[in-house]
């Protein structure tokens, strides 16, 4: 690429460079109305094109006016005066394009050749494709881009077999498209794709980002780069996570043993207590009667066999013997039932349900819940997992506990069992996973609530996040159809 002789002038583009075109001159004002009037007129960018070129063409008539545009970062014919693109020599529609392109890429308006007409001169343009398409198409060539806001999405040729183009014409020229450059542009980016404006878009920004005091946004946007690429590979640990709450490895509900009336209660939820431990005492006055009425009647047939016995009367013997028998047996029972009416504590365990503090002389019946026990040396943790991720969860796969009540504290766990049946919560269907505590602890109690992790394979977090996104968008779209 070389510079172009010292007969070749350079005159700024106004609409190129700042953010809004320059008001055209007071004589050209209504000129420009006009031109910008027949433009907006049009009902597609094709149509505006044409009508573009050809109200220049009549405004510098003898002349041929072409006009292109930007696509995909190449610039092409839109329309031409006195020229069919589809059937013009090769050679022509190249240099055009060529002349075009460099007024694109300099943000110049360009002519050759160059009257001394006194204009400022400046640093002298690229003008090769220029010269090469005055040399084929004789003449006077000029040349001047469009923009706006500093975006140059096109340019204007303007070829003519008279005179050179003067600067004063030039300044015409822009003066008189200083309304029409916008409404191009607004036609072009409507009828624009999506694809078209993404692209565009992407690359002002990038065009912004280079700038010199965008510095730190290029730090940042590298640091997001390095982040985005480090989810998108580093194999991580994929978790799969719920709400858990801690359980008893066993349970025992305690319940009232006959009929009667609470009198004691010893304990309450919370409580530790030990084997043998006294719980709960029923009231035994019936009882107490009872038992003595029944020593009372065993008495009197024991005596009644013994008259029995003393007289010879068989008959008499052995139907006191029966009611001897029938009276031990009833003795028994309401021993029996006396002995019951103290429930003490199975095994060593944590109270986890039943307040009787409040419910002293309060009556109950026999087989009523009365109390819920849990061992205290071993305990079971129950996580709710969610019905997208439960297929992925194994016997045997590690995990954390966390608990509410000590959230700095994370315990080891291992799957053991899971329940293969769904129930809803909070309006999501969920399953429940048995694991085991790996370190029990006493501080951890049985009815406590956390959340638990559960690790279900090594993948990019990135793939893994989309992959449960795109498992949920799977479900809800089975659930819509129905």
């Amino acid at each position: 690429m070389r510079f172009a002789p010292s007969d070749a002038t350079t005159e700024a583009l106004p609409g190129a460079l700042p953010a809004s075109p320059a008001p055209a001159a007071p004589r050209d004002a209504q000129a420009a109305l006009d031109f910008y009037a027949q433009v907006l007129s049009a009902n597609s960018l094709e149509a505006a094109a044409h009508r573009f070129v050809a109200l220049l063409s009549q405004r510098f008539e003898p002349s041929r006016v072409s006009l292109g545009m930007v696509e995909d970062r190449r610039t092409a014919l839109f329309a031409s005066s006195y020229l069919d693109a589809a059937k013009a020599q090769a050679d022509a529609v190249q240099r055009l394009v060529g002349a075009l392109d460099e007024a694109i890429d300099q943000a110049l308006s360009t002519r050759f050749p160059t009257p001394d007409d006194g204009a400022p001169q400046g640093l002298p343009p690229i003008t090769v494709e220029l010269q090469a398409l005055q040399r084929l198409a004789g003449g006077s060539v000029a040349v001047v881009p469009l923009g706006q806001a500093g975006e140059v999405f096109g340019a204007v040729c303007i070829e003519r077999d008279g005179p050179p183009f003067t600067a004063e014409e030039l300044r015409t020229v822009e003066d008189l498209m200083a309304l029409a450059v916008p409404a191009l542009q607004w036609m072009r980016q409507g009828q624009a794709s999506a694809w078209q404006r993404l692209n565009r878009d992407m690359g002002l920004a990038w065009q912004r980002l280079r700038q010199p005091d965008r510095a730190t946004a290029r730090r940042l946007w590298l640091g997001g780069a390095l982040l985005l690429a480090f989810l998108a590979a580093a194999p991580l640990e994929r978790e799969v996570s719920g709400r858990a709450r801690i359980e008893g490895a066993e349970q025992r509900v305690l319940v009232a043993p006959a009929d009667g009336f609470i009198k004691t209660a010893h304990v309450r939820p919370g409580d530790r207590v030990k084997a043998d431990a006294p719980l709960v005492d029923l009231l035994e006055g019936d009882l107490r009667l009872e038992q003595e009425r029944g020593a009372s009647q065993l008495a009197q047939h024991e005596n009644a066999y013994a008259a029995a016995m003393a007289k010879a009367d068989r008959t008499t013997a052995a139907t006191s013997l029966a009611r001897i028998t029938e009276a031990q047996a009833q003795l028994a029972l309401v021993t029996e039932q006396l002995a019951r009416g103290r429930v003490v504590a199975p095994f060593d365990a944590f109270v986890i349900q039943g307040d009787l503090s409040q419910s002293i002389g309060m009556p109950v019946r026999q087989g009523d819940t009365l109390l819920t026990l849990a061992t205290t040396g071993r305990q079971r943790v129950i996580v709710q997992v969610d019905e997208v991720d439960i297929a992925r969860v194994r016997p045997g796969q590690p995990g954390q506990l966390a608990l509410s009540s000590l959230p700095w504290d994370r315990q080891d766990i291992v799957v053991e069992r899971i329940t293969p049946l769904a129930k809803a919560v909070d309006g999501r269907n969920v399953f429940e996973v048995e694991a085991r505590l790996l370190a029990p602890r006493d501080d951890v109690r049985p009815g406590l609530l956390g959340r638990a992790s559960l690790v279900v394979g090594r993948m990019p977090p990135l793939w893994a996040w989309a992959g449960h996104a795109l498992d949920r968008a799977r479900v809800a779209w089975w659930a819509w159809l129905g």
